[in-house]
Formats: structure tokens, C-alpha cells, sequence
């Protein structure tokens, strides 16, 4: 562990026992929620600074970059292609859908004819 680390840990280590001592003595001494939460996000803020300032950004090598763009070119003309296979596989579905609809509506017809034609004495 860096000297760097070890300070920030240190440092960190020490506003989370801060905290807990202040947020420890305002339940004891009934003080104000209000004194307490301002300690508590006060803590806190200090506690992201010092997060903030131990993250150090870092710059990806162009080998990185350039494999992440071709995987991320492949997985979508992956899911592109799979996107035509589910679209084929709906207009078939819809298909025969519309294929028993349209029977069942023949059907329907041709049996309300029959009855018709029944009730009129027209029957063949």
C-alpha cells in the first residue's frame, strides 16, 4: 500500500469515528436532530472528498479501446440479426393467427347462412 493510500485510509478511518461519536453524543444529549444531521452530512461530505481525492483517473491504452469498440461492434450486429430473426418469427405467428381468425369467421357465416336460409324455407 502507498503512503498515499495509507494517509487516505488513515484520514478516512478517523472521520468515520468522528462521525460516530458525534452521531453517538446528539442521541445521548437530546440534542436537536437538526445539529445532528448537519454533523452527520458534514462527515460525510469530508468522507467523499477524501474518496474523490484517493481515485485517480486513469487513461485506457489504445489496444483497450480498440478491442472494446470491435466487441461492442459484434454484439451489436449480433443482437441486430437476432432483432430480424424475432420479426420473422412475429409475421409468421401473425400469420397463422390471422389464418384461424379467418376460418373461424368462415365458419361463423357459413353456419348463420344455413340458418337463414333454414328459417326462410329456402333450404337446398
Amino acid at each position: 500500500m502507498t503512503d498515499r493510500k495509507r494517509k487516505t485510509a488513515a484520514e478516512l478511518a478517523h472521520l468515520e469515528e468522528q462521525l460516530e461519536r458525534e452521531l453517538g453524543r446528539a442521541s445521548t444529549r437530546g440534542a436537536s436532530r437538526r445539529g445532528a444531521s448537519r454533523r452527520a452530512e458534514h462527515g460525510v461530505a469530508g468522507m467523499a472528498d477524501l474518496v474523490r481525492g484517493a481515485l485517480i483517473p486513469v487513461e485506457p491504452s489504445q489496444q483497450f479501446v480498440r478491442e472494446l469498440g470491435r466487441s461492442l461492434t459484434a454484439t451489436a450486429a449480433r443482437s441486430r440479426q437476432s432483432l430480424v430473426r424475432r420479426y420473422r418469427m412475429a409475421i409468421v405467428i401473425g400469420a397463422a393467427a390471422f389464418g384461424s381468425l379467418a376460418s373461424v369467421v368462415g365458419i361463423a357465416v357459413l353456419i348463420i347462412r344455413q340458418r337463414s336460409r333454414m328459417r326462410t324455407g329456402l333450404s337446398r
